[in-house]
């Protein structure tokens, strides 16, 4: 892949130009550009309008996205013109496919914008770049950026099935998807609470909401007018209530409707052909609505025990020579990929698929970790990782960006045990160590084949605990960070700081380019759960719960850590209402990354950190009791305890006279203020832990 990179780069170079390895530090751009130059003369003026001029190739979707780039900056009215040439020499398919030229070249000068590419898909990720250039405060920089992806798959997964996400708000995410240069919008439109997608062969699986068919086609062609394409998925055989609520023949027992979230054990039965027909039909219907050449199907968390017991199904195994319910499995998923590779379509599964007998043309999402991914492109599947990248888990940014897609197993490995000792999550690790079972999934014993192909990466946000109202907040405060992961060479990461700081000036920009408002959404919510402002010092520190925390319970998380699961147990099912605190807070508090550069330069000496981190801490002491949530109560009191811990070691360095007291209890009521309390975590604890430390070693 990098040497795709840096042939596409190469090509698109203007003769003679040289364009520097570095970027530009002052440009804050997500994703960040291949190669930067910035070239002699003046840029243009903030109040230059920019008047399209087409050198070569035209078409309605090039105009259509360089009339929505200059309307969402502005940069269409008013001021004296000069051109934005776009010089794409050739027409491009009517749909986005992998492995299109997305490459280009965006020039400016005191005369104008030239933008360049080989195809229009380039121009339109070159129009994203000049948008957020056109979009940040002052005149445009006279500079040249030469760039290109370095996967073709950049994808978000969408589940739309535990909670509905209207048209309007799918429409909204494609525009801001466009804007970061993701590629892909993988639906998730089956699942055991609900299935979404409007079938005419089988009118009572879809359930109540669903898409209408012409609803999908528009979407459908919005994302491809931006460059977008739109994989959608139906998960079989397992997953399934839904389907077998509404047709019981397709199942070897008696299912109930169900609203809880968790295991379901309920699954299609597969050896009956009636089943495998209608399951051929809907992809057929769905192939019909969704042009692209993927389908996924599904094929996770099938548990083999729905059929156990049966003697018909007992009886096919015996007559199949299938050893086990994996290998039921694995019969059941070679029909399916023969099914699609019949509508000339390409199947592509999550990595429980994987089997010996899996047919050479499925593709593979790896969801439980690298093992995974490598077992499957071992095993000659293309892959697409998703691994690190669960939105819903409430990792903050800089946890993402740590693992590189393409990155040797045993570095992710390692990333994930760091995790275990990282403070940030000390309540949920023994959980996450759980999933080190994954690494030691046998890997299956495949025919001989060329080794597969890494696709690319793909962000997944399942919506237990996600609707319409708070999708922007658990999609947007990190997603940009993750566009950049899957488009950026490695090595141009400027650290942490760094990236929150570019993602701060995303937020703000995306009101305007793209109709996502994070903060007006965080702001209306907390409005919404009753929050006084005197409490907003306490809740702009507070962040949810981490892994699965939330979606688990206490209960529920104690018995999987035992080997066991209790559904019943957890605290949330697909009608509980989302219009709490936590429901809104952002995975990662931005006043917390705050105070943690403040504390760094408290301690490094600077007076004026040392005053304004006294005045905080005063603030935090003097907290009222009560200005919102009950919940909130007990994180308001760790927070004054906190603000008095902070205050008295302020306090002890300033009188230098004064014996030294031990920090022990100070370091103690600290951790205790770390949570979690319920569902929040009081984010800046850890950070006030270490400045604790470290003031204490220095004395």
């Amino acid at each position: 892949m990098a040497g795709d990179v840096q042939q596409r780069t190469a090509e698109i170079r203007a003769p003679g130009s040289t364009v520097s390895d570095d970027i530009d530090p002052s440009l804050d751009l997500l994703p960040q550009p291949a190669q930067v130059d910035r070239t002699d003369g003046p840029g243009l003026a903030k109040a230059v309008r920019l008047e399209p001029v087409y050198a070569g190739h035209v078409s309605a979707r090039l105009e259509r996205a360089v009339a929505r780039a200059l309307t969402a900056t502005g940069r269409g009215d008013g001021g004296a013109a000069r051109p934005l040439t776009v010089d794409c020499p050739a027409a491009a398919a009517a749909l986005p496919a992998l492995d299109d030229d997305e490459s280009y070249r965006l020039e400016i000068g005191v005369a104008g914008v030239h933008l360049a590419a080989p195809q229009e898909w380039g121009v339109l990720r070159g129009l994203a770049t000049l948008s957020q250039l056109v979009a940040a405060p002052g005149p445009l920089p006279a500079l040249r950026i030469v760039d290109a992806p370095r996967f073709p798959w950049r994808g978000l997964m969408l589940d739309v099935a535990r909670h509905f996400i209207p048209l309007d708000d799918l429409l909204r995410t494609v525009e801001a998807m466009a804007l970061f240069k993701l590629n892909v919008l993988h639906l998730h439109l089956s699942d055991d609470q609900a299935f979404r997608f409007p079938s005419r062969r089988f009118p009572r699986l879809p359930g109540t909401p669903h898409y209408r068919a012409a609803e999908l086609e528009r979407l459908v062609q919005a994302a491809a007018d931006r460059g977008i394409r739109v994989v959608p998925e139906l998960d079989v055989p397992g997953h399934t209530a839904s389907w077998l609520t509404a047709y019981p023949e397709w199942g070897n027992r008696p299912a109930r409707a169900t609203r809880r979230f968790g295991v379901h054990r309920e699954c299609l039965d597969p050896t009956r052909a009636a089943v495998r027909a209608a399951v051929a039909a809907l992809f057929e219907e769905l192939a019909e609505t969704f042009p692209d050449a993927y389908v996924h199907f599904g094929g996770d968390e099938v548990h083999p025990d729905w059929w156990a017991g049966d003697s018909r199904i007992t009886a096919y195994r015996k007559r199949r020579g299938l050893a086990d319910g994996a290998a039921l499995q694995a019969d059941f998923t070679a029909h399916v990929a023969a099914a699609l590779s019949a509508l000339g379509r390409i199947p592509l599964g999550w990595d429980e698929v994987l089997h010996p007998q899996l047919p050479a043309a499925v593709a593979v999402q790896a969801w439980r970790g690298a093992s995974a991914r490598d077992r499957a492109l071992a095993a000659g599947h293309d892959c697409v990782f998703s691994a690190p990248y669960y939105l819903d888990l409430h990792y903050p940014s800089d946890v993402h960006m740590g693992f590189d897609p393409a990155a040797p197993e045993a570095e992710l490995a390692q990333r994930e045990d760091a995790l275990l000792q990282d403070p940030r999550f000390a309540h949920v690790a023994a959980g996450m160590a759980w999933t080190r079972q994954w690494r030691d999934v046998a890997a299956p014993a495949a025919p001989p084949r060329p080794r597969g192909r890494l696709l690319g990466a793909e962000a997944c946000l399942w919506s237990e605990l996600v609707d319409a109202r708070v999708l922007d907040v658990r999609l947007w405060s990190r997603m940009p960070a993750l566009a950049e992961r899957f488009w950026s060479t490695p090595g141009a990461d400027r650290g942490a700081d760094d990236l929150r700081r570019r993602l701060a000036v995303a937020h703000a920009q995306l009101p305007r380019l793209a109709g996502v408002d994070v903060a007006g959404d965080v702001d209306r919510g907390l409005r919404a759960a009753g929050v006084d402002a005197a409490w907003r010092p306490l809740v702009e520190l507070l962040e949810p719960v981490k892994w699965y925390g939330r979606l688990l319970g206490e209960e529920a998380l104690a018995a999987r850590l035992q080997g066991r699961e209790m559904p019943q147990a957890r605290p949330y099912d697909a009608d509980t209402p989302l219009d709490r605190v936590v429901d809104v807070l952002p995975p990662e508090s931005a006043a917390a990354q705050r105070i943690a550069s403040l504390l760094r330069a408290e301690a490094s000496g600077d007076p004026a950190a040392r005053r304004r981190l006294r005045a905080l801490a005063e603030g935090w002491r003097e907290l009222p009791a009560a200005a919102g949530p009950e919940e909130l109560a007990a994180a308001a009191a760790a927070l004054r305890d906190v603000g008095d811990v902070v205050l008295g070691e302020l306090n002890r360095r300033a009188d230098r006279a004064g014996a030294r007291p031990d920090a022990g209890p100070a370091r103690r009521r600290l951790a205790a203020a770390a949570g979690p309390f319920g569902e929040y975590l009081l984010a800046p604890v850890p950070a006030l832990l270490d400045w604790l430390e470290r003031r204490d070693a220095t004395g």
